[in-house]
């Protein structure tokens, strides 16, 4: 490519996308790469100050890469299996979701790729639940093109960390859920919140079964779990009996039935008491009652769609989430 006065470009053939911005209306191409330039075009490129443009050059033969061609080679190589490239516009190329699924990163191939000068990549935060068919991560490189050779290495930083950028399709599990407390038992409350949870967690494609309501008593809790995970239930869920008070047990009854205890407590607010727990290949929660009282934005609703990825959890995933874990959720 060269550059030339935008008046003298006419008939030729654009090489690069030329960007328009209307404040409060719009920012896009106002024309493509490959857009033949007509006088008309000529007051339309002054306008917003682009006095020269980029053409096709037919007379370089230089071993270069356009930045649509670019930035289509590194997305393509950093993501992974259920993840495809968009089409370039403005020299960007996304990766977008095939399917409902959980955003997992390689952060050091992440900042790898983004050392290079020319190359920017962004992408959602790690373990950031996407819906089908939603953007997931961003990218270009800066200037119109770069060598064959710098995209070469670019490449192969990208092979070697490969996949940067992936995606966890949610899967689908067999769930049971048991609200615990006395006061429910007693008829002293009504409890609805697993209904809530239920709704959330069908939403998710999971085949879900709410259990009868358990007494505050841990070996009672740990028998009915137990119980469930015989039957070939994956997860098992206890709703309340969380916090320290002497009479809530459900922490207790969990720690009697597993065999890995990853947390009990998370740095995520709302919903701190939430417990995660193994036993072999099976799952075994405390979700706190904040899950129940709202459709969105509390610990559950960041956890389990990671959970059900089939993604094990580690301590140390659980103490990064401290860094934003601060949701705020409304009234809660």
């Amino acid at each position: 490519m060269k550059q030339i006065k935008s008046e003298d470009a006419v008939g030729k053939v654009l090489g690069a996308d030329i960007t328009e911005v209307i404040p409060g209306v719009k920012k896009g191409p106002l024309f493509k790469r490959g857009h033949i330039i007509k006088q008309d075009d000529i007051e339309r490129l002054y306008s917003i100050g682009k006095k020269h443009v980029w053409i096709q050059d037919e007379n370089d033969n230089s071993h270069v890469v356009h930045e649509d061609d670019a930035a289509k080679y590194i997305m393509d190589a950093i993501g992974g299996e259920f993840l495809e490239i968009s089409v370039p516009s403005e020299s960007k190329v996304k990766l977008i979701s095939k399917t409902k699924g959980v955003v997992l990163l390689n952060e050091e191939g992440l900042l790898a790729i983004n050392n290079f000068d020319n190359v920017r990549v962004a992408a959602k935060k790690n373990f950031s639940f996407i819906e089908e068919k939603n953007p997931v991560a961003i990218g270009k490189i800066m200037p119109v093109q770069i060598s064959a050779d710098e995209l070469e290495e670019i490449l192969s930083i990208a092979d070697k960390y490969r996949p940067i950028i992936d995606l966890l399709p949610i899967k689908k599990f067999k769930v049971a859920i048991f609200p615990v407390g006395n006061e429910f038992l007693e008829g002293r409350r009504q409890e609805t919140m697993s209904l809530e949870v239920k709704k959330y967690l069908e939403y998710l494609g999971q085949s879900v079964h709410i259990q009868e309501i358990l007494p505050d008593d841990e070996f009672v809790i740990a028998e009915k779990g137990q119980k469930m995970l015989d039957m070939g239930y994956d997860i098992v869920i206890y709703m309340g009996g969380l916090s320290v008070d002497p009479d809530d047990k459900t922490t207790m009854g969990i720690l009697n039935i597993c065999d890995n205890l990853v947390t009990i407590g998370v740095p995520l607010w709302p919903g701190t008491t939430f417990v995660i727990s193994y036993k072999d290949d099976k799952t075994i929660l405390g979700v706190p009652s904040s899950a129940g009282l709202v459709k969105n934005g509390t610990s559950f609703h960041i956890l389990m769609p990671i959970i059900l990825s089939g993604y094990k959890l580690k301590k140390i995933d659980i103490l990064k989430m401290a860094n934003g874990g601060f949701i705020d959720a409304a009234n809660l």
